[in-house]
């Protein structure tokens, strides 16, 4: 369980692989499809979008 300051909780699965020929593995964390999770992400993905354009404006 992670605690994120602007959605709250979210309840993330990981996977984890191990990359051949290295000692150095790669995790992904992920939601539950369409559980609220899911949801909060996308809101957080939205905001960070926005963000972004924001930030591109002023350049």
């Amino acid at each position: 369980m992670f605690r994120h300051p602007r959605v709250g909780e979210l309840e993330l699965r990981y996977e984890k692989f191990t990359i051949s020929g290295t000692t150095q593995s790669l995790v992904v964390y992920h939601a539950e499809p369409g559980g609220p999770s899911a949801r909060s992400l996308a809101r957080l993905a939205r905001s960070a979008a926005g963000a972004a354009a924001d930030g591109d404006e002023s350049s």
